[in-house]
């Protein structure tokens, strides 16, 4: 009984207390801060038509890589610090790029990913261009996209980072050189 007497007097005290508190942020300042928002993004979608296509960087085809020779991971920078990556790789993979190129690529960031082009017949490492939003390539071909557009050949348009961009393996350079759009 006592307890409940005591609960009803602290409730009241909290009312008349709480009552008379000012409120930290008044309505007015809540309704202008909610105008002054910025407005979301545009994410309208744009369709990507493209002037190279696969089918115009063809590249003769090997079979089978060489598994006896030796990876020259301490090429550059980039190659010590992805040794581990490199060697799975090449032991993991089948010829997937250009004819003669295990190709492929892992993230280093959000959004960032970046590969490496294994020619299997000598072993010579090429470092592939950085992407945002991953690659497309064929076995047959020399060609490479980097952040290729959606199935529907879509990408966003206010994403700076998403435009798809054209790069052609050149292989008595040992590079990739970017294909003008």
């Amino acid at each position: 009984m006592k307890l409940k007497f005591l609960y009803c007097i602290l409730s009241l005290i909290f009312i008349i207390i709480g009552c008379n508190r000012k409120e930290p942020y008044s309505t007015i300042e809540i309704k202008k801060t909610a105008q002054n928002k910025p407005n979301k993004t545009n994410t309208e979608r744009i369709k990507f038509i493209s002037k190279y296509n696969f089918e115009q960087f063809p590249s003769n085809t090997i079979e089978n890589k060489n598994s006896k020779i030796k990876l020259n991971t301490n090429q550059n920078d980039f190659s010590i610090r992805y040794k581990t990556m490199i060697n799975q790789t090449y032991e993991k993979e089948p010829i997937n790029f250009a004819g003669k190129y295990v190709l492929n690529y892992w993230g280093c960031g959000s959004p960032c990913q970046v590969g490496i082009a294994i020619n299997a017949e000598n072993g010579r490492l090429i470092e592939i261009p950085s992407a945002n939003v991953g690659y497309k390539f064929q076995k047959n071909s020399r060609l490479l996209v980097i952040n290729p557009p959606d199935s529907l050949d879509y990408y966003i348009q206010d994403c700076s980072y998403c435009k798809p961009e054209f790069y052609l393996l050149d292989t008595l350079k040992y590079k990739f050189v970017k294909l003008e759009e």
